[in-house]
């Protein structure tokens, strides 16, 4: 039957093929220019038609570890489903292209490339205020267009199968009830069972290819800068209405190398005057911090793809980009944007497609110095550290009772990122405000012990032991060397605290 079909549509094409060049008022139509339009009009039709009918997922019941083990299974499905239908185009494709005469995998990697790119600028309108509609976007071509599809019924909130791909992906990971691990590189649930992992991204992978995974990265990026603008509006607006209180908790510390007296007492009245402030603050660094852990996974996804299948292609990028940072650094600006040897953007775009790029180290916005946010943050954590215990299976700080509404290493890599938005000083102010809150704990502890005379009690109380770990973590997700923290804590605190 392969041999039969192969052979009519050879017969179609030699009639293609056999039509005379026509003009249409300036414009010359050629037959093989004709029968490629054809088939990629067909192609981005069907391949349109398969990843909205099958990518729509449906979560069952609340969030919970076992909803969500459920939910993983059905999505593996649809992902596994798109994976075959897929290949089995674009191995048709490629069977088919020697006779009759066209580039068949060259088409299938422009459409498809074309169909995600569309897809995650449609998608993203509703993180910007310059909308593109969809008729008017730079992807859609007269002849082959990208067909619309209205939103599904059970998540009419995603425009299409791109933005429904990654609520899945959040709602797998959701840190209200999964535990992150950097260690076991992957997201849990509390029995230990893998959720969404290295396997996983994986499976995306062998659905929506490279460019899929690309234009996640791009969507959640999107929903990054999102959720910073609002937090930095909210937080303006918070700091008009409780400057004052903040000034004082501020003189009260100063100056942040000395130990004060009832040191504790002050740090439990100023996380009780500033308790509403915080329940925005938990909710922007966890939505950020799982966007961010996700991103990655994906960049890990991309880069081991990457070292697979183009390693030349990975270390040449590598290395022009090494280059360009390089004079950079030198000074050497003006040599870089009179260069017509490469396109800066050009290099951005193929290093976001291998994967050769931090997520954490991304800077999305230019904004003024937010005053006191090193303060609220200090004590966001002073208020916190306290609901969390150390896993040493996952390497992780995890919620110390199921009603937390967080884990540890996403509010680790939303304060990452929202620091990385400023000046170096912010994260070096941060250090000093916990720090100096870790020794006034220790100092405390001690004279209590001393007074009690109890040998069995613990001089480091585990709220200063989870400090200095959320500290350790927090520079190993930003790449700052961990001696950084030995200028404000001695090295023999911090090896006690985190072995």
């Amino acid at each position: 039957k392969l041999s039969l079909l192969t052979y009519e549509l050879s017969v179609f094409t030699e009639g293609i093929l056999a039509m005379e060049t026509i003009t249409v008022g300036n414009d010359q139509i050629s037959p093989c220019h004709l029968l490629t339009a054809g088939i990629r009009k067909e192609l981005v039709q069907h391949v349109s038609a398969v990843l909205h009918r099958t990518l729509q997922f449906h979560f069952k019941g609340d969030i919970k570890p076992s909803s969500i083990v459920e939910f993983l299974g059905g999505s593996t499905k649809s992902f596994r489903f798109v994976e075959r239908h897929l290949n089995s185009l674009k191995q048709a494709l490629e069977h088919i292209q020697d006779y009759i005469g066209v580039s068949g995998l060259k088409i299938w990697g422009e459409e498809f490339s074309r169909v995600v790119a569309f897809s995650v600028e449609q998608e993203s309108n509703k993180y910007l205020r310059e909308k593109v509609s969809g008729s008017e976007s730079s992807y859609q071509l007269s002849y082959a267009p990208i067909p619309l599809f209205s939103p599904t019924e059970t998540e009419p909130l995603y425009m299409n199968f791109m933005g429904r791909t990654m609520s899945c992906l959040l709602k797998i990971t959701e840190p209200q009830v999964t535990v992150f691990s950097l260690e076991c590189n992957g997201w849990f649930v509390p029995d230990g069972t893998e959720v969404c992992g290295s396997r996983l991204f994986a499976v995306v992978r062998s659905a929506l290819g490279t460019f899929g995974l690309a234009g996640l990265d791009r969507l959640l990026s999107f929903r990054v800068l999102n959720e910073m603008q609002r937090f930095i509006k909210y937080y303006k607006s918070a700091v008009k209405s409780h400057g004052v209180l903040l000034e004082q908790i501020r003189d009260g510390l100063f100056p942040e190398w000395k130990t004060h007296h009832d040191a504790m007492k002050f740090y439990a009245s100023a996380t009780k005057k500033t308790e509403k402030l915080m329940v925005p603050v938990v909710t922007c660094l966890r939505r950020v911090g799982q966007a961010q852990l996700i991103r990655k996974m994906i960049r890990n996804e991309l880069q081991a793809c990457a070292q697979a299948s183009s390693r030349q292609l990975l270390l040449s990028l590598s290395e022009v980009n090494s280059m360009l940072m390089t004079e950079v650094f030198d000074g050497k600006k003006e040599s870089i944007s009179k260069s017509n040897c490469i396109s800066l953007q050009h290099l951005s775009d193929k290093l976001d497609m291998v994967g050769d790029v931090d997520p954490l180290s991304t800077m999305f916005l230019a904004v003024d110095p937010l005053e006191g946010l090193p303060l609220v943050l200090s004590i966001f954590v002073i208020s916190h550290v306290d609901k969390f215990n150390y896993d040493m299976d996952f390497g992780s700080l995890v919620r110390s009772k199921e009603e937390y509404p967080f884990d540890g290493w996403p509010i680790v890599a939303g304060m990452a990122t929202i620091l990385k938005q400023f000046h170096s000083s912010f994260m070096k102010s941060l250090f000093s405000y916990l720090a100096q809150y870790f020794r006034s704990g220790v100092d405390g502890s001690y004279l209590i012990k001393k007074v009690s005379k109890k040998d069995d009690q613990s001089v480091i109380p585990q709220n200063l032991k989870n400090t200095v770990i959320f500290l350790k973590q927090l520079c190993s997700i930003s790449g700052i060397s961990v001696a950084l923290l030995h200028e404000y804590l001695p090295q023999s605190l911090i090896e006690i605290c985190t072995t």
